[in-house]
């Protein structure tokens, strides 16, 4: 664990001591604590791949929090117990809507694919939605 992560961990376990969440147990602070650098640990590898795939397509730094918000959200949706169809689905619901508050479709696609393996359908191209649309 980085110095930076470790001092996060070590954080929450003093304010669990102090008693932030009530009165536990050192067993229930124990198990606190250790999911909790779990999941610390996972949110900062998936932030640095996220940051990485940012960096490469141009994207000024001041524009990455929409772009975390987005992978939390995939995050999340990754964990839950749903099928690959539903998924994609809900990804590119997701890809759809973050590309509406102004992200970038491609970067959306990267990251989704690239940090959480998540497949997702080719967009029709101009011509593919116009003829469609006759």
């Amino acid at each position: 664990m980085s110095d930076r992560l470790t001092r996060i961990v070590e954080n929450y376990e003093l304010k669990l001591r102090l008693g932030s969440a009530g009165r536990l147990t050192e067993d229930e602070i124990s198990a606190r604590v250790g999911r909790y650098g779990i999941a610390a640990a996972r949110e900062d590898a998936v932030l640095n791949e996220v940051r990485q795939i940012l960096c490469c397509a141009g994207i000024v730094p001041m524009m990455f929090p929409p772009y975390h918000a987005f992978s939390r959200e995939l995050g999340k949706l990754s964990r839950q117990d749903i099928s690959v169809e539903t998924l994609e689905c809900e990804t590119a619901i997701a890809v759809a809507k973050w590309v509406a508050r102004g992200l970038e479709q491609c970067v959306l696609r990267a990251i989704a694919t690239n940090v959480f393996n998540i497949g997702l359908p080719t967009p029709p191209t101009s011509e593919e939605a116009a003829q469609a649309g006759r």
